[in-house]
């Protein structure tokens, strides 16, 4: 059946219960869905707590996930289901739910006024790999729904559960990532029954959710399952986007749960036994005394696992741009300016800016904090650009609180700042990829948050979305109309492949090597050359992304 085809009928079985529930059949049986009205009064139906793969339970723990078992009869998606298991972050609406392993669900909503099937949006929650889930309370639909897309969020398998690895065939790792694979192709063979074109997916994401965007960009199991990406404060090529000492920290994790072994299937054995809200616990403790003090709070990331069949990613990922070795689509990618302060306070670490004892604490470690953050192959090499970069940001013997917006500026480039403007380059020397519009996201109002130190971490996405307590943008104030401008210009990279389709009026012109060329967004929507271009000369002449 054609997707023009599946949409008429789902638009013309829709229309007749609006109000009511709406049956939807996909492969593995009938779904009972519900009719929302949308805060902008746009008719949607709903579908939540959807299950895209086997529960990874027993055996299947640390493994890659399974299809989906079918039903029978008919199965409620009336409620979110459960989020991946975690350490609750009450502060962060995606992180309020401990969750559960058996978790492997999205929630898909699709608008019933469009004129033709509309397009898919498939959003990965961020969370550093360690916390997240899609749920409506961070993730609202209605801003997309207006624009005629459909909106679809995907709970993945997170900390340990979702990418400890032993390097080996035992746990080769990844299995959040391949979660989300999954997700993507259950996506491809049944979203054309809820009315949606399965040849116009788009995978983006923040965070953690934009560095397995840009990981999809690059790995060939993720080939053929979209036609556009968009990546927002996250990075393949970031110090998160890969782990180098994932065997260490597997073992480490067994450890402190009290069993010690160098064997990985003796590992996997006991790991098997113990609680799942336990193995998802003790990421501090598996940490080293430097890695304590860096400024990384993620311990369980994605790795490069051995060359075996499933696999998702055998090399880094630097060297798969480099060497062209990525699905070549149109990418929307950037940054905001204030990322970095992120990882310098509540919850996610102390309050470094706030406290001179901790940055004293910092100062005097610097070298063994920051190099393990370095990308580049050997530890001398590692150590020499920590230093490297104490000069060059700070300048002088002591770090101190006078020093905060070049603590924020260097761990913003650390870890989102320069892995994007690195990636985008990178790709962007390759005559046959796909265009790219690069932006940095610079709004400083209040409504955003503390933005002494610039906009906070991946708050264009919370333009995206809209929470449940929230109201609809008000085109007539400045940060209305900003929100409006916003989500019709990734509407438009959704629905057509380019920010800027004729009669935009805010003109985005796709990023090259000669000009440098990013969208800068404040208040206003301004083409400007070579962002950050002092900090970003400096990484590119003496930390080349590895």
């Amino acid at each position: 059946m054609s997707a023009r085809l599946a949409w008429f009928l789902f638009s013309v079985v829709v229309s007749a219960v609006v109000a009511q529930d709406v049956l939807v059949t996909v492969e593995q049986g009938v779904l009972r869905g519900s009719v929302v009205i949308s805060k902008l009064g746009t008719p949607y139906a709903a579908f939540r707590g959807v299950p895209y793969a086997t529960p990874p339970l027993g055996d299947l723990r640390f493994q890659a996930p399974q299809p989906a078992a079918s039903w029978s009869g008919v199965r409620d998606a009336l409620e979110e289901g459960s989020a991946c298991t975690q350490v609750p972050l009450p502060d962060f609406p995606t992180a309020r739910d401990p969750g559960d392993e058996d978790c492997l669900v999205l929630n898909l909503y699709v608008p019933l006024n469009t004129t033709e099937p509309p397009p898919v949006y498939v959003w990965m929650p961020g969370g550093g790999y360690f916390v997240g889930s899609g749920t409506i309370a961070q993730y609202g639909p209605d801003l997309l729904i207006e624009e005629g897309i459909a909106a679809v969020t995907v709970n993945y398998r997170l900390g340990a559960l979702g990418f400890l690895s032993t390097e080996d065939e035992v746990i080769p790792g990844n299995a959040g990532l391949k979660d989300q694979v999954m997700a993507l192709r259950w996506l491809q063979q049944n979203v054309a029954a809820f009315g949606a074109d399965p040849e116009k997916v788009t995978v983006g994401g923040e965070s953690a959710g934009g560095s397995s965007a840009a990981h999809h960009l690059i790995s060939p199991s993720s080939a053929g399952l979209f036609r556009s990406v968009t990546i927002e404060s996250g990075e393949s090529v970031s110090p998160y986007g890969v782990t180098s000492v994932a065997r260490e920290k597997a073992f480490r994790l067994g450890q402190v749960l009290g069993f010690s072994t160098n064997d990985s299937r003796e590992l996997l054995d006991f790991l098997r036994t113990q609680d799942a809200h336990e193995l998802v616990a003790h990421d501090a403790d598996v940490q080293t005394e430097a890695e304590r003090l860096s400024m990384n709070t993620m311990v369980f990331l994605p790795v490069v696992e051995p060359d075996l069949e499933g696999a998702f990613m055998t090399d880094r990922p630097a060297n798969n741009l480099r060497a062209g070795r990525f699905n070549k689509v149109p990418v929307l990618e950037g940054a905001t300016s204030g990322e970095g302060a992120v990882l310098l306070g509540p919850p996610l670490k102390p309050a470094y800016l706030e406290d001179a004892a901790l940055l004293q604490q910092l100062s005097d470690h610097f070298v063994e904090a920051v190099s393990t953050l370095v990308h580049l192959p050997t530890s001398a090499q590692r150590e020499q650009a920590a230093l490297q970069l104490r000069d060059f940001y700070f300048g002088h013997e002591n770090i101190t609180l006078d020093d905060a917006q070049a603590l924020v500026d260097m761990t913003s480039d650390i870890f989102f700042v320069e892995p994007a403007d690195s990636a985008v380059r990178i790709i962007a020397n390759h005559s046959d990829a796909g265009p790219l519009y690069y932006y940095q996201f610079d709004y400083r109002g209040s409504e955003l948050g503390n933005s002494t130190y610039g906009t906070p971490h991946a708050s264009d996405a919370q333009l995206l979305w809209l929470r449940p307590d929230e109201s609809p943008p008000d085109a007539n104030t400045t940060f209305g109309l900003l929100r409006s401008n916003l989500v019709r210009l990734w509407s438009n990279f959704i629905k057509y492949g380019t920010p800027s389709p004729e009669g935009e009026p805010i003109v985005w012109t796709p990023f090259n090597n000669a000009d440098l060329n990013y969208l800068h967004i404040t208040d206003t929507f301004t083409m400007e050359q070579n962002v950050n271009q002092e900090r970003m000369d400096f990484w590119h002449q003496n930390i080349p992304v590895y």
